[in-house]
């Protein structure tokens, strides 16, 4: 099954999301903008796996990370991956515990290193809010309008191992197991 590891967002910070994706839809001529339901923070993306490798790695992230502290974190400005004519990545940017979160990603790392996924050299706490996008103007005035726009008081309290699946032309994403904080 196709699965990655994530920071889950509640219904209202979704919302707050969607509501700033639906101005930069305004500002696109073309784009592949997420579902509202599918906003999160990725900390590994993990592809196909086998059912029983995945309940391993869960084994061994409950001994690692289970009851670490909660993080606290905000979002607030845009970035992009592939800058140019068709924008590869529109996020929003991530402040706060950010040292906390890369914590969880080290472990995350090094646990499904043990099961043969490649260790990343570089991590960017984001969320993905739009894909292969082409704007009407430049990014940096995109990026200039919404630089003092804030979404505040964002708690994670648990990382969630996420199948994604394809069903009616929309991609679906349904937990499969979680792993709480304090």
């Amino acid at each position: 099954m196709r699965t990655f590891i994530t920071f889950e967002f509640n219904r209202e910070t979704k919302e707050k999301i969607a509501d700033l994706q639906n101005i930069i839809r305004g500002e696109s001529t073309k784009g592949r903008f997420k579902y509202i339901d599918n906003f999160h923070l990725t900390i590994k993306f993990l592809g196909e796996v086998e059912e029983s490798k995945i309940s391993l790695i869960y084994q061994d992230l409950l001994r690692r990370i289970k009851g670490k502290e909660n993080i606290n974190i905000y979002l607030k400005g845009l970035g992009c991956f592939g800058k140019g004519d068709v924008i590869r990545t529109i996020y929003l940017k991530c402040h706060g515990d950010i040292d906390k979160i890369k914590e969880i990603y080290n472990e995350v790392d090094k646990v499904t290193s043990n099961y043969g996924f490649k260790m990343e050299n570089k991590f960017t706490p984001h969320v993905t809010i739009a894909q292969e996008v082409i704007l009407k103007n430049k990014f940096e005035q995109l990026q200039q309008r919404f630089e003092n726009y804030s979404i505040d008081n964002i708690v994670f309290d648990r990382v969630t191992i996420m199948k994604s699946e394809q069903r009616d032309g929309k991609r679906i994403y349904t937990p499969i197991c979680e792993i709480q904080l304090k």
